[in-house]
């Protein structure tokens, strides 16, 4: 871009002018932008420091510009007093020129204007002339010749000249003689024009059509450009071009072939500037990259360039006579017309020359092109030679290929191509490049360095690069099996050990994954250029650098060293050319058909054949790799093998498995299980089929294969069918402990023994139809390493049995089967489950506790378990609504809020009995510490009994057996009750007699309050023991009691119904001992005397037996035929008569009506689960009787606690349990539960005698029906309840207002803008200094309540909820003022003052300013007044 010239701005410019800043800005990065442009056409043309020195002077004068701009900007921030007195100048300068002006004008007047202003002679002949004639023709005539040209020449003369000197030039030249180089030409507009291609272009005319006219020269045009260095930029400069020209036109002046002598000139000319190219290509070669590998021998200007190359060849040689390459472009001397000629020193061959090229092409001027194209046949020819002298070496032929050329030398036969020796030629220094693609070693240079001197130890060299290659080759075949190679070890005992006889050639490759096993591969070459393989074993161990063999701590600084021990040939055909073990085949060309071959090729007598296709790569030796995986393999097995024998355990030692699949290790026979009996084991010795021990080789784990004979207990999974099945085991390969590994094998047959035993013992129950057991459960599958199986409702659960070897016990694991909404009920008792089946070893015993708790276990974790924040006065503290202890696996504690606890027993016969924990089994009249007796829970027990579901065992106590319940020594009767359906209370025949006799008293019952000891009781003289189950022909354990079953005739105890009216045992003075007691544990009752293990009460004495309601029973259960010794059974039946009597009859202890619910209430399966499943009542939450019954409770409790503490209100006595009566300034309250649900709590306002004129019957439902609603409700908490009873305080005007807000809450008004909630505990978004939760009602002489108001009446878009916010108000009885209450603690206020506040503050301000009525509580109408007219900022 041109500069601007920058135009002087009007105005005046005395003053200097002015220009705006903008403009100048403008202006500046214009001349910038001008200079840049210029720069970057001019710089290519320089050298690199005239580049560097312009850019550094623009650099400078930019920056100056912009500098003295910068001042310029910074000045003209301040310059507004500048510009006042610069205007104030300008003004009285221009009024000084203004007289200056005025004296000069009057001067030059007086001068000039007033002295010429004379009348002036006239010229009347002129005048004359233009008025008469109207022309002026008095001018001179030499006007018209000097200044008006000639009329032109027409288009059409112009064309016919032309035409005419196209022909005239046509002519000489066909009367003439031409140069041959000098044909192509091209006449037109008068004009010839001669062209050389890449040489010149010359124009030509004539001024005549005379033949002695000589040639006018127009123009001359160089063409010859040097397209590498050149940069665009012409070669000959205007004034040699200009010389020229006049030397060509002296040239075509007097000279018979006028048009040879223009050609010579020129020719002579181009052919020096192309060598003076050359030549300055050649030299930035030197300068740039080429360096001492190219040198310019000799330059004749005009006439001849000599370069040498690949000197640095001539350093490494040691002749005396080294041979040096070189290159000559010259003119030719025979022809001058000729194009510059190319020699080659030492001479080519005609065909190399023709290669390179004879002659320098004008249109290819490159020096560097040249030498490329001449570097690349001499590459070619020496590579030939080589090759030549390397067939000697090798058996396959050598080829020369790829770009740049190299020789490709096969080394190894068959060789990969990374394994191929690459000889290539350095192209700057022309010397041997000598290479390997796999591999770098001091080889590949010994051979370079013997090519490129006199080649002496060649041989060796290449000898020494085949082995390498050749290990180069193990080491990769192995590098995928994690073997370690080494080249050398730290050996101790190298001296005069056979390795020491070893080629220096090997490789000691360590076994995968076994330390100190190495495999050594010693390799040497065959005269046939073969590599031969050798392999030993060897077996170290580690030591110390003197040889003795200590243990070496990881603090140790002594070096690691091993000392050689065993140490093995392998003979490598028979190991890998075995019947199973067969790799690979012989090769079918033999040593001698080799070396005729090799003959062949290097005399050139026969062409080399196809390459035979090799299946593989040649680059993985298998033998190698086939070696390392047996031994590997095989080690393991060997140790193996040596602890087995240790163990005493036989095998068949290391076989082949199945064709060459894999090694295995066969096992004849197994010791006895540990625990198990001699019988068990030999019976699963007989299912023993094989056991078999393999390697996985991916994980590197024992796979343990037994193979045993169909299973005796039949499943529906589909590998466990067929006639033999198989269990698999993974046993961890450790390398240095194999005793564990027959450890843990010892462990798994143990388990496989004792799980087949428990089985064995549970296949005849399972088998038997009349058990009923193949309709109830299922077996999912049975491996012999668990057991799985299914049951309950749909077989939805899923339990596993397993036996663990650490610890010597059968551990169980607990599921779901398919899609079950819940978990498996049965999971909370799963450690007394496992007990259980341990102490017992019966499965039936188990799969029985099973089923019948199943029902009652599913409702129980029905229960809501989850913590809850604020049920406690202490509101930061979580308790769990309910926690579910269990105690045994049929009898378990259900706990709420930490307060209250149920005792649940799980009977058969889809009975539960159900009772107050908080009393103690022993004595009625103690309470248990940190437990709470349940007022009220017996009443509502009963109302869940179920008549027709579990007849008469639930009959109804009356009124009298209520008040006075049983002494505390027969409160546990009902628990005696037996198990009808349990599979498992036959015992063994060879345990018959000793299981149905009773053990020696232990403790005397001298106390009638402590429980009947199993071997105190004493039954009255007269009554016979029941017989022997042999003559009773193996009945029902549950008919032993029922006076109709026909199947217990030998039972000398009259029919229950006879007996119902009788008097208990213990009412006469009979304490008798539980008749279970010696049919439940062979060593009698189990501790605490619980029908079930793990319970820690004590037995309960049969206080109504022969007539409880226990002994109800409806005939033989179809499982009880079968079942084994077990001191757990969920059953016990009485098998024998009272045998001892009391003569001293206790007293009888009437307890009060309150301890009721510690007698326990039998309640059927579907009572049961309707008592604790979540439901709603009167569209309140989903909670179950239970919860609503408890928390109710615990509302009551804390009722009492409240009016206790609360001096302004007092009791009122009342005859009627359960029912709290208190009484106010003005009301009389009373409080009790709902008698038809027991599930809800109700509080009945009236009003006291003397104030009933104050109070109507709306205020009082209102109060109780907030009672109802929002008190007496989930999540029942204590501290609302505390808050709601500090209402009761207030003064009846201040009470009124309150009921008030409570309607509104109960019924909100819609034609209001808020609805209202009453916080009756602090909200969490509130900053008062009580935590939130905690009671926020204060009633003294100010009210402090909380108010949360929630928008109504407007529509919200979906997921949006209404805007809400919770107002702490602050009521002053004094001044009947309602204030916005804020907390402020040491005059600090703890919270902040938002906009949201301060519109209420404000609004509560005007309305305390307008509210003058002091006869009316200021409170409700305030809240009112906010709830109608509250608008809140955004």
């Amino acid at each position: 871009m041109p500069p601007v010239d920058m135009p002087v701005p009007p105005g005046p410019q005395q003053g200097g002018g002015s220009i705006s800043l903008a403009t100048l800005i403008d202006y500046s990065l214009q001349r910038t932008h001008h200079e840049l442009v210029v720069l970057s056409e001019l710089l290519p043309r320089k050298t690199d420091m005239e580049r560097k020195i312009e850019i550094f002077q623009f650099a400078s004068r930019t920056r100056q510009l912009f500098v003295r701009l910068l001042a310029l900007v910074k000045w003209a921030t301040s310059a507004t007093k500048v510009d006042k007195c610069t205007d104030i100048c300008n003004f009285l300068e221009q009024q000084s020129m203004f007289f200056i002006d005025t004296a000069d004008s009057l001067a030059r007047l007086a001068r000039d204007t007033l002295g010429n202003a004379r009348l002036p002679s006239f010229s009347l002949p002129s005048a004359i002339d233009v008025l008469t004639t109207g022309t002026y023709p008095r001018l001179p005539t030499c006007i018209r010749e000097k200044i008006v040209p000639p009329d032109p020449i027409t288009p059409q003369e112009k064309k016919d000249t032309l035409h005419r000197l196209n022909q005239v030039i046509q002519y000489r030249l066909v009367s003439s003689e031409l140069p041959p180089q000098m044909r192509k030409l091209r006449i037109e507009q008068g004009r010839v024009k001669f062209t050389v291609e890449h040489e010149f272009e010359v124009t030509l005319t004539l001024m005549g059509d005379s033949s002695t006219i000589p040639w006018r020269l127009l123009d001359i045009d160089i063409l010859v450009e040097d397209h590498e260095t050149g940069d665009g930029k012409s070669l000959v400069h205007s004034l040699q071009v200009n010389y020229i020209h006049r030397l060509a036109q002296t040239r075509l002046l007097d000279n018979d072939k006028p048009l040879h002598d223009l050609y010579r000139v020129l020719h002579s000319f181009c052919q020096a500037l192309q060598l003076e190219v050359l030549n300055s290509q050649t030299q930035r070669l030197i300068k740039s990259r080429l360096g001492d590998s190219v040198r310019v021998e000799e330059y004749t200007l005009s006439r001849r360039l000599l370069v040498s190359y690949w000197r640095d060849q001539t350093k490494n040689c040691k002749s005396a006579d080294p041979v040096i390459y070189k290159l000559s472009v010259h003119v030719c001397e025979e022809d001058d017309g000729k194009p510059l000629q190319i020699t080659h020193f030492p001479p080519m061959s005609p065909e190399e020359c023709t290669k390179v090229g004879l002659a320098i092409k004008s249109d290819q001027l490159s020096i560097e092109k040249l030498l490329m194209q001449t570097i690349e046949v001499r590459t070619y020819a020496k590579l030939r030679e080589l090759s030549k002298e390397m067939q000697r070496y090798v058996s396959d032929k050598c080829e020369i290929r790829d770009m740049p050329a190299a020789l490709h030398v096969p080394i190894l036969s068959p060789c990969m191509p990374s394994e191929v020796l690459r000889i290539a030629i350095d192209v700057l220094r022309g010397t041997y490049l000598a290479s390997v693609p796999a591999y770098n070693s001091s080889a590949i240079q010994e051979i370079e360095d013997c090519l490129n001197n006199d080649k002496r130890g060649f041989d060796k060299a290449i000898s020494k690069l085949r082995l390498q290659l050749s290990l180069l080759r193990c080491e990769k075949s192995v590098q995928l099996l994690l073997a370690p190679c080494f080249h050398t070890l730290p050996i101790v005992n190298m001296a005069g050990h056979e390795l020491e006889k070893l080629s220096k050639t090997k490789l000691f490759i360590g076994v995968p994954r076994q330390h100190y096993f190495y495999i050594v591969v010693e390799l040497e070459e065959k005269i046939d250029t073969s590599v031969d393989f050798k392999y030993y074993f060897l077996q170290t161990k580690p030591c110390t650098i003197d040889g003795t063999e200590e243990v070496m701590g990881d603090d140790s600084v002594v070096k690691f060293f091993l000392k050689a021990e065993m140490f093995l040939p392998l003979h490598i055909h028979s190991i890998t050319r075995g019947p199973v073990c067969k790799i690979f085949d012989d090769s079918p060309y033999t040593t001698l058909d080799s070396l005729s071959r090799k003959r062949k090729l290097y005399l050139g007598e026969g062409d080399e054949p196809d390459a035979k296709k090799i299946k593989g790569s040649p680059y993985f030796i298998p033998e190698l790799t086939y070696l390392l995986a047996s031994t590997e393999e095989k080690i393991p097995f060997i140790y193996l093998g040596q602890e087995l024998n240790s163990h005493n355990i036989s095998h068949q030692g290391i076989q082949i498995d199945g064709e060459g699949v894999c090694m295995a290790l066969t096992i004849l026979d197994f010791p006895n299980c540990k625990g198990c009996p001699e019988e068990t084991t030999k019976m699963l010795k007989e299912l023993f089929l094989s056991c078999k021990f393999r390697i996985l080789s991916r994980f590197r784990n024992w796979n343990v294969e037994f193979i045993f004979d169909k299973s005796p207990l039949e499943s529906e999974h589909y590998k466990e069918t067929g006639p033999s099945q198989r269990v698999y085991l993974n046993l961890d390969l450790n390398s240095d402990d194999y005793q564990k590994t027959v450890k843990d094998l010892l462990n798994e047959w143990n388990a496989i023994g004792n799980l087949f035993g428990l089985v064995q013992d549970f296949v005849d129950v399972y088998s038997d139809v009349r058990s009923g057991f193949q309709s109830v459960v299922k077996i999912k599958s049975y491996n012999y390493k668990k057991l799985v199986i299914s049951y309950g409702q749909g077989l939805s659960c899923l339990v596993i049995v397993k036996w663990n070897g650490d610890d010597g016990l059968f551990h169980l694991s607990l599921g779901t089967n398919g899609q079950c909404s819940t978990g498996n009920p049965h999971v909370p008792v799963l450690t007394h489950l496992e007990k259980e089946l341990n102490t017992s070893k019966n499965l039936s015993y188990l799969i029985q506790v099973l089923l019948e708790t199943m029902a009652p276990m599913a409702s129980m974790i029905k229960l809501n378990t989850l913590p809850v924040l604020g049920t406690s006065q202490i509101p930061k503290i979580s308790m769990l609504t309910f926690t579910i202890v269990p105690q045994s696996s049929t009898h378990l504690r259900i706990i709420y809020r930490n307060i209250y606890c149920v005792d649940v027993h799980l009977r058969a016969n889809k009975i539960v009995a159900v009772r107050d924990c908080s009393y103690s089994h022993f004595d009625n009249s103690s309470v248990v510490d940190a437990l709470t007796p349940t007022p009220g829970l017996k009443a509502f027990l009963n109302m869940f009994v179920d008549e027709t579901a579990i007849g008469g065992r639930s009959r109804r106590r009356s009124t009298t057996e209520d008040d006075n319940p049983p002494s505390p020594m027969d409160t546990m009767d009902i628990f005696s009750h037996p198990s009808t359906g349990s599979p498992a209370t036959r015992p063994p025949k060879q345990d018959l007699a000793s299981n149905f006799r009773f053990q020696n008293p232990m403790t005397p019952p001298s106390n009638p309050h402590t429980p009947a000891s199993p071997g105190a009781a004493r039954m009255p003289t007269g009554i016979n023991p029941s017989p022997s189950t042999a003559l009773m022909g193996a009945p029902s354990p549950s008919t032993l009691l029922t006076g109709e079953s026909p199947g217990n005739p030998h039972l000398h105890v009259p029919s229950p119904s006879s007996l119902i009216a009788a008097p208990s045992p213990q009412s006469i003075g009979m304490h008798m001992q539980s008749p279970a007691a010696s049919f439940m544990s062979p060593s009698g009752m189990v501790e605490g005397g619980s029908p079930y293990p793990g319970s820690n009460f004590a037995n309960p004495s049969p206080r109504n037996w022969p007539g409880s309601p226990s002994v109800v029973g409806s005939g033989p259960s179809p499982a009880s035929y079968y079942g084994a010794t077990s001191t757990t059974s969920p059953g016990h039946p009485a098998l024998h008569s009272p045998q001892n009597q009391v003569l001293s009859p206790p007293s009888r202890i009437l307890p009060k009506k309150s301890w009721a619910a510690s007698i326990p209430t039998l309640l059927s399966h579907d009572a049961f689960d309707k008592m604790l499943t979540p439901g709603p009542l009167q569209a309140s939450v989903m909670l179950s009787p239970l919860e609503r019954f408890l928390g109710c409770n615990i509302l009551k409790r804390h009722f009492n606690k409240l009016i206790q503490m609360d001096q302004a209100l007092t009791f009122i006595p009342c005859a009627e349990p359960g029912v709290i009566m208190f009484k106010a300034e003005t009301l009389q309250f009373m409080v009790k539960l709902n008698m038809s649900t027991l599930q809800t709590l109700h509080m009945k306002v009236t009003p006291n005698p003397e104030s009933a004129d104050q109070w109507t019957t709306e205020e009082t439902q209102i109060m109780e029906k907030y009672f109802d609603q929002k008190i007496a409700c989930y999540p029942y908490k204590i501290n609302a309840l505390s808050s709601f009873t500090k209402i009761f305080n207030a003064p009846i005007r201040i009470l009124k207002d309150f009921i008030q807000i409570m309607r509104l809450e109960l019924m909100p008004d819609q034609n209001m803008k808020w609805s209202i909630r009453w916080c009756l505990t602090i909200p969490h978004d509130i900053q008062l200094q009580p935590q939130p939760g905690t009671p926020c009602v204060i009633v003294k002489t100010k009210v402090l309540i909380v108010i949360q108001l929630t928008r109504i009446g407007i529509n919200l878009p979906p997921g949006k909820e209404a805007q809400s916010i919770n107002i702490p108000l602050l009521y002053d009885l004094q001044y009947n003022t309602v204030n916005f209450f804020q907390y402020n603690d040491r005059g600090q206020n703890k919270q902040l003052t938002t906009p949201t506040a301060h519109a209420i503050m404000v609004m509560l301000t005007r309305f305390g300013d307008m509210h003058q009525n002091p006869n009316e509580c200021a409170l409700f109408p305030a809240i009112r007044e906010l709830m109608t007219n509250l608008v809140l900022p955004m």
